[in-house]
Parts: structure tokens; C-alpha cells; sequence
């Protein structure tokens, strides 16, 4: 295991792999971008591709690539090994069964579950039980070619083929009620059957009669469904039109974003994410041509589903539905989205129509003009209050200011904040003074709400950055350089003195490891130097070490110049002449030492 996961993080390219998930720059020797493990607003998360590890100085998160995905993902080694290997197209080992005990192996379980579930709704929706949701899938204008793209498919109204489907596979009914995908029936629920102890015969489909639709994690591997009712509306409210997976060890509705795994490179290439509310809306979207769209799961956009996009892109055009509710969502989204510090504009499409009907009745281009033509968050929300409350009297007016106002203090930047509130002014016909001055009261509040900046480390002189990366970087010269240090007390009294022999300790206890094994025992503070000295934009350091132990020797000669000058002024007026001539004989020494 290790040593096939070894070869792996040798083959990496770190950078592209943490760049799919992460907008990197580069920068010194290697990459900056926003951390995906901390909400900030400048960038800190650093990716040295060079020396296979990241480092972010914010939050101080660090790993390599298997531990940037376990973090990331939530998921245990073996399976960030298993994604890695798959990134690359190699062929990895077949896990011991201590591998795949526990949380990891029951993950691994639920995804060939889901896969096989997926297979089967799918030939079932070519078959001829099918024949319903294949028309309507036609009568949407949804081609063939999108059912297989989007692994479109179908529950037969049966209750029952799923389970017996699966029973044929080999799963386990356990795994099969776990995953959502089937649940007890009622008389096994009323003699209590636990789930270790229940039958297939004890089970039923949880989709019944419904055009399926797959939802996939950001790897594409297929995690939960969505189902949509087939056939007339229920009267009673009983049947839902829409029926999603229950949340379950792979799936949580409000972390996942549905068609996020093929918007995730057009985003990144584009720009910006068009987010919509609906899975058909998402699918029109897509298939017209803007690739770049995603859509929730059935629920209200959540923090957990913009982090991803943060890592992609911070700019963003809402297209919700036009109801009152679509309208609600979107306005709640653009306070979540202001709060991650994105730019946004939400689209507005004529005729009150949903992204589908529009594409399908006004064609690619009339969309992309609504895209184009899209309204600054500001103009909606300015919109919604003047809808919402009396502008010609004054109370509606304060009314109006007190809910944009916390919208207001979430945009980031003081000279658009400063601006939008002179537009609110202008608009609301206010002194544009005392908004302001509320607007600042209000934004001051929110930063004292937001968690601190972290604090910058001490400062290195360049010397000890060029000893520790030598020493780090340079194997054959390690136990020369300890020698040296070790005798002349080089780094005595500087801010590196604690974080080398921590080193120096760390490597000694582990003699067969690397560095990046050493720095993991590391107390934090220290950790966060020897990552800020790694990842600096300094050149390489051949030829360079003779110089830094020169200026480092010079260095300590004046230190210990300064000691024995202030000891020569004690011994000098205690009138100790002994101690006093010692003092002057050894200050003389340094003092040849150093010219």
C-alpha cells in the first residue's frame, strides 16, 4: 500500500491535480490560490509542485495530494489513493480487507450499489416499461443522446424490480435500505426488523413510476437520485413531484450541487457559474451550449455548495425561476454568495418563463443575450425592496434600508460598498451621508463576526531560509551542516533555532522518512516557517550555503561582541580586574575573528 501510493504522489502533478478542485496562480515556486479549508479573501494556499506538498498560511492546513483529497472530500486514504490512481490511468492493488474495514469499506459499497441502480433504471427506461417516461423525455425535447449523457432512466411502478435486481447482483438488502434505494415494508416495520436482520423479501423501491435522474459526486460516480412523478398530478399532495435519495454516508443533500462534475472545467474556463434551481433547467442549460451551469438538489443553496465553486471561480449569474419562491431562493443566494465574496448578477428572463420553456421557445441566442443583459445583484435587490415595501412614505423607505443594509455589509470591497450606498440613496432619495455612516456601523459589525486573521510568522533572515532549505533539500550535506551548527552555535538566538532542533529531532526518531513526515510532528508556529521558507520565491541554493554560513558566523561574532562588551562594562565597574582582562582577551578574539 505504501509503497504503491508512494509511486503515485512521484508520478502526481500536484499542481494539476489540486488545480482541478483549487484557481491556482503561480507564484514563486509554485502555485497561490483561495484555501478550500477556510473561508478567506486573499489568497494563501500554497502548492509547491516541485516537492509534492501544500501549505495554506491561513488556517495552516498541509498534506499532500492524498491528504489534500481525505480533507477535501471527507473520504479515507485508500479511496484518495484509489482517486489518484484513477486520475492517472494506473492500475492500483487489490485492497487487503483491512483496507476496506470500516466507514471506507461501507463507501465503497454504496458507490458499486448506486452504480448498479443506475444501470438498471437506465435499460429500463429503453424498455417497454419505459415507454412513458421515453415520451416524455421527447415531449421535453430531450434527445437520446441526453438520456445516455445525464444516465437518464426509469423506476418501474412495479415496487419491487429494483430489489429483485440487486438481490441478483450479490448486494446485501442491509446496504440496499442504508443507501435509500429501497425501504421496509410495512409489515416488517411493524415486527421491528432491524437492519442487519431484514430479507429482500422485507424490502420495496423507494421510486415508484418515476423518471430518474443520477446524481453524481464531483468524480462523476453516480451517489443518489432524483426522481420525478410520471403520469397525472396527485390530487391529495401524497405523491411528490420531485422525490430525492435520503441523505446517506456518500450523499448530503446540502453539499451537493447536481451537474457539478461537468460544469467543473467550463467554469473554471469561462469564468463564472450560471446557477439554476431546477435538474431539467440544469439539463437545457447544458445541452444549449452553456456547459458551465449547476443546480441544487432540491434545496436552498447552502455554504457547503459554494465552497466548490469558490475554488473555481468567484463570479456568478443566478437564473432562478421567476415565481415569488424562485425569486426568495435567489435573494438568499445572493446573501450567502456576497458573504463568500463573490461577484454576481441574477437574470431575468422575459415572460416570466423558466430556463427551459425560454431556451425551447427563444433559442440558444435570446439566452445568451439574458446573460449578457443581466441585472447587478443590486438592481435585483433594490427591485425586491421597492416590490416589497411603500417608498413614498418614509417608514417604507427606513423599511427598505434596513433590508438591504445587511446585504449591503457583506460585499467586501469598501469602494463598491461605498458606492452601492450612494445608489441607495439616489434611489430612496436619502442623505447619503447617514446611510453611509449605517452602512459602515453595519459592515463593521460583520467583520467583527468573521473569524481573525491569522498572524504572520517572525521574519527569517535570508542565511537561516537558505541553511534550513539546504539542509531540507540536500541529503549529502545534512550531517555536514549539523556539524557546523551544532558546533559553532549558528543559529543561536534567532527565530529558526527552535524549528531546527525540532527538525533535527524529528529526523532522528524517524531515519527512514522524509521531511514531509518530519514536519508533520512539528508544533504549528514552526510548521508555518519551515513551509514559509520552503515555498518562498527564492532561486535555487547551490553555491549559495557558503555564503549563509559566512553571514551567519559574522553574525554571531557581533552577537557575542555585544555580550562580552556588556559583561566588560559589569566586571569594570565591580572593579574585578581578574574577570575584567579575561573578558578583554576573549572580546579581542572575536574581534580578529571578525574582520
Amino acid at each position: 500500500m505504501s509503497e504503491f501510493s508512494n509511486q503515485l504522489k512521484a508520478q502526481a502533478d500536484l499542481g494539476a491535480l489540486i488545480g482541478e478542485y483549487v484557481k491556482l496562480k503561480p507564484a514563486g515556486n509554485g502555485f497561490i490560490g483561495l484555501c478550500p479549508f477556510h473561508a478567506e479573501r486573499t489568497p494563501s494556499f500554497h502548492v509547491h509542485a516541485a516537492r509534492r506538498f501544500y501549505y495554506c498560511f491561513g488556517c495552516h492546513a498541509h498534506g499532500d495530494i492524498f491528504q489534500f483529497l481525505m480533507e477535501l472530500r471527507k473520504i479515507s486514504f485508500s479511496e484518495a489513493v484509489e482517486a489518484v490512481a484513477e486520475r492517472l490511468g494506473v492500475e492500483g492493488p487489490r485492497w487487503a480487507p483491512e483496507d476496506a474495514a470500516g466507514d471506507a469499506g461501507e463507501r465503497r459499497d454504496l458507490l458499486r450499489l448506486h452504480a448498479a441502480a443506475a444501470a438498471y433504471f437506465t435499460a429500463q427506461l429503453g424498455a417497454s416499461a419505459g415507454a412513458e417516461a421515453r415520451a416524455y423525455l421527447q415531449g421535453r425535447d430531450f434527445p437520446p443522446a441526453v438520456w445516455d449523457r445525464f444516465q437518464l432512466g426509469y423506476a418501474p411502478e412495479s415496487g419491487r424490480g429494483l430489489a429483485l435486481a440487486l438481490e441478483a447482483d450479490g448486494f446485501a438488502p442491509a446496504l440496499a435500505l442504508r443507501g435509500g434505494l429501497c425501504q421496509l415494508r410495512r409489515e416488517s416495520a411493524d415486527h421491528g426488523a432491524s437492519a442487519g436482520a431484514v430479507a429482500w423479501n422485507g424490502l420495496y423501491d423507494r421510486f415508484r413510476h418515476r423518471l430518474m435522474l443520477a446524481i453524481r459526486d464531483e468524480r462523476g460516480r453516480v451517489i443518489a437520485f432524483g426522481g420525478r412523478a410520471l403520469g397525472a398530478a396527485d390530487p391529495t399532495g401524497r405523491t411528490p413531484k420531485y422525490l430525492n435519495s435520503p441523505e446517506h454516508p456518500l450523499y448530503t443533500k446540502g453539499r451537493v450541487l447536481y451537474n457539478l462534475d461537468l460544469a467543473r472545467e467550463p467554469i473554471r474556463q469561462l469564468g463564472y457559474t450560471i446557477l439554476v434551481e431546477g435538474y431539467f433547467d440544469c439539463l437545457r442549460v447544458f445541452v444549449a451550449g452553456f456547459e458551465n451551469v449547476v443546480a441544487s438538489c432540491g434545496t436552498a443553496l447552502t455554504s457547503a455548495q459554494v465552497a466548490p465553486l469558490a475554488r473555481l471561480s468567484k463570479k456568478a449569474a443566478i437564473n432562478f425561476d421567476p415565481d415569488s419562491a424562485g425569486a426568495a431562493a435567489a435573494e438568499r443566494s445572493v446573501g450567502l454568495l456576497l458573504e463568500e465574496g463573490f461577484q454576481m448578477r441574477v437574470v431575468a428572463l422575459e415572460s416570466g418563463l423558466d430556463p427551459d420553456l425560454f431556451l425551447r421557445r427563444r433559442g440558444r441566442e435570446a439566452y445568451a443575450q439574458a446573460l449578457k443583459s443581466s441585472r447587478s445583484f443590486f438592481d435585483f435587490l433594490a427591485a425586491r425592496a421597492a416590490a416589497r415595501f411603500d417608498l413614498r412614505r418614509g417608514e417604507g423607505k427606513v423599511a427598505a434600508v434596513n433590508h438591504l443594509l445587511p446585504f449591503l455589509s457583506r460585499v467586501h470591497d469598501p469602494i463598491l460598498r461605498q458606492s452601492l450606498a450612494e445608489n441607495l440613496a439616489a434611489q430612496l432619495g436619502l442623505d447619503q451621508p447617514l446611510i453611509s455612516r449605517q452602512l459602515l456601523q453595519a459592515a463593521r459589525q460583520r467583520q467583527a463576526q468573521l473569524p481573525p486573521r491569522a498572524v504572520a510568522t517572525p521574519g527569517l533572515l535570508s542565511a537561516e531560509r537558505v541553511l534550513l532549505r539546504a539542509w531540507v533539500e540536500q541529503p549529502e550535506r545534512r550531517e555536514e551542516i549539523e556539524t557546523l551548527v551544532g558546533a559553532e552555535g549558528l543559529l543561536e538566538g534567532l527565530a529558526s533555532e527552535t524549528l531546527w532542533e525540532q527538525l533535527r529531532a524529528a529526523s532522528a526518531a524517524q531515519p527512514g522518512s522524509g521531511w514531509e513526515e518530519w514536519a508533520a510532528s512539528l508544533e504549528a508556529a514552526d510548521r508555518h516557517v519551515l513551509a514559509e521558507v520552503l515555498l518562498g520565491g527564492e532561486a535555487g541554493i547551490d553555491g549559495a550555503l557558503e555564503e549563509a554560513l559566512e553571514a551567519l558566523r559574522e553574525r554571531r561574532g557581533a552577537r557575542m561582541v555585544r555580550k562580552l562588551q556588556a559583561s566588560i562594562q559589569q566586571a569594570a565597574a565591580a572593579g574585578d580586574r581578574e574577570v575584567l582582562e579575561a573578558l578583554l582577551r576573549e572580546k579581542a578574539a572575536w574581534d580578529g575573528r571578525n574582520r
